[in-house]
């Protein structure tokens, strides 16, 4: 376990290399380290350089996936009471959609023209929303709301949140090479059948074979996590798609760049196999209903392997922590020794809605929590001593009622100077991250984003097709050989060639303007 002095050290140390590490890339005007004494210090004016922002207030309207946090109520209150103290005069107000529903939800509300101000977006969909209108760009209200947040935040995450030089999320901090490229484990399972550190896909494979053979009850891994599987079988940089799959996809070793179907790639079609032999075996679930909740049946000791990204297992820790207190989670990132590559600044983004009454009022509510520890605490983890302490360094929820917990999905505005560690978070995963984006390879396609607003009607139908084909391929009930010239058939006729035409059109000019 962590002890709170090394705890204490680790995160110094972490936000102090981050820091230099991003500055050193930024040119925004602004570094790390300042921003780190601003959120230690007094709380700051409404702008920067002691000037007086225009007021603002209003009820800012927000919209995050999930469950609504029990507490919610009673820290929103609070969080209006802060607000009101700090000279903003904000109101707020939340609600929160079904992950099954939640990228669905977003283009109607733009569609129907609803008034709602700030969501959590993700920079793969990026494309997708901005030409669909559903998000408006930030650049206006990041110069006179956000001014604390565009001279902290480095200039390449910014880079990365933009289509066409224009800002549409404010993004978060964290480490990002390959970040969403993981499985993670049940490390105690793993040690108790003396199998050796996961490095390869045959070691994981032997580790859902052992748990299958030897823990009734327990399915090995739900239908999620594909996207740990790009580095087996290729580098892959996808304009689109988050979860490992898009309908073109780049090498970012080859030197001439070129967009190819991902469709068509030796990749998908070794992933869909991977995941057709999984099923078969037994290690996923045969029913799309068996695990309809994966977190849950983890914290539960019904599943052994789970999707993860390189931050998941301190976010989740906790919750899983309070059921298996004597369990233990480990991270997966297959070949380990390969280039690990930098694709993206950028992930999740917090990004205003083009139907907003109150963008400025939105953006100014995340500069407000994003500039100082005791606002950013507040929005994340909830009133101290209510709905977290502290243990020292380390934030917990032990001796919290029911009904005072706050999970809210503060990996959507993370921000690692400012974010607490649980004491459950190890030492070594603590050192891991400290050095995660060291020696990552960046992409020559990093800053790149790719608009679909002249391949709209294109994108709406192969996406159309790939909700017909892909989940059910990924979740291992589809024979490729079977389903692939049918879902080939479509893809055609949906216009992928004239999207990957486009891509590539984009991608030369993205690169073209590097080198002038």
């Amino acid at each position: 376990m962590v002890t709170k002095k090394k705890m204490l050290v680790s995160i110094l140390i972490l936000a102090m290399m981050l820091s230099g590490l991003l500055t050193a890339c930024s040119g925004s005007g602004g570094s790390a380290s300042e921003k780190e004494g601003n959120a230690g210090g007094k709380k700051n004016e409404q702008g920067t350089g002691g000037e007086k922002k225009a007021q603002v207030g209003g009820t800012v309207k927000i919209v995050l996936p999930g469950d609504a946090p029990k507490d919610l109520a009673n820290v929103q209150k609070a969080l209006e009471d802060k607000l009101n103290a700090d000279g903003l005069p904000l109101k707020l107000e939340f609600t929160y959609f079904p992950w099954d529903q939640y990228s669905n939800k977003l283009n109607l509300i733009a569609a129907s023209g609803e008034k709602y101000d700030l969501a959590w977006t993700h920079v793969s969909w990026l494309s997708q929303i901005v030409s669909k209108h559903v998000v408006a760009p930030l650049d206006e209200w990041l110069e006179t709301s956000g001014k604390d947040l565009k001279a902290s935040i480095p200039s390449a995450n910014w880079l990365s949140a933009s289509i066409d030089n224009r800002i549409y999320g404010i993004p978060t901090l964290v480490p990002t090479a390959e970040n969403n490229n993981f499985f993670a484990i049940r490390g105690d399972l793993r040690q108790k059948y003396n199998l050796p550190e996961i490095r390869t896909l045959a070691d994981f494979e032997n580790y859902l074979d052992t748990i299958k053979k030897n823990e009734p009850g327990m399915m090995p891994i739900a239908n999620d996590g594909t996207r740990a599987l790009l580095r087996e079988f290729g580098d892959v940089y996808l304009p689109v798609g988050d979860m490992g799959a898009g309908p073109g996809y780049v090498d970012p070793a080859d030197p001439e760049l070129k967009v190819h179907n991902f469709y068509e790639s030796e990749i998908f079609k070794n992933i869909v196999n991977t995941k057709r032999k999984w099923y078969l075996n037994g290690w996923m679930p045969k029913d799309a209903q068996e695990i309809k909740d994966p977190e849950a049946a983890l914290n539960n000791g019904k599943l052994a392997a789970i999707w993860s990204n390189v931050l998941k297992t301190t976010e989740r820790i906790d919750a899983f922590k309070k059921t298996l207190p004597q369990g233990d989670l480990e991270d997966v990132f297959l070949n380990p020794d390969k280039p690990k590559y930098n694709f993206d600044a950028a992930s999740n983004l917090l990004s205003v809605f083009s139907t907003s009454e109150h963008p400025e009022g939105a953006v100014a509510f995340v500069n407000w929590f994003r500039s100082q520890q005791e606002n950013y605490d507040l929005f994340s983890y909830g009133v101290k001593d209510v709905n977290y302490k502290m243990d020292g360094s380390a934030i917990s929820v032990e001796g919290i009622g029911d009904q005072q917990t706050y999970n809210q999905v503060y990996w959507a505005w993370d921000d690692i100077r400012l974010k607490h560690f649980s004491k459950h978070v190890s030492p070594e995963l603590i050192q891991s991250l400290q050095k995660w984006d060291k020696g990552a390879v960046e992409a020559p396609t990093l800053g790149f984003r790719f608009n679909a607003d002249p391949v709209k009607a294109e994108m709406a139908q192969i996406n159309a097709v790939e909700k017909e084909y892909v989940d059910a391929a990924y979740a291992g009930f589809s024979d490729y050989d079977q389903f692939y010239p049918k879902f080939q058939s479509k893809l055609k006729s949906a216009g992928i060639d004239k999207v990957i035409e486009e891509m590539q059109r984009q991608l030369d000019a993205f690169i073209a303007s590097k080198k002038k």
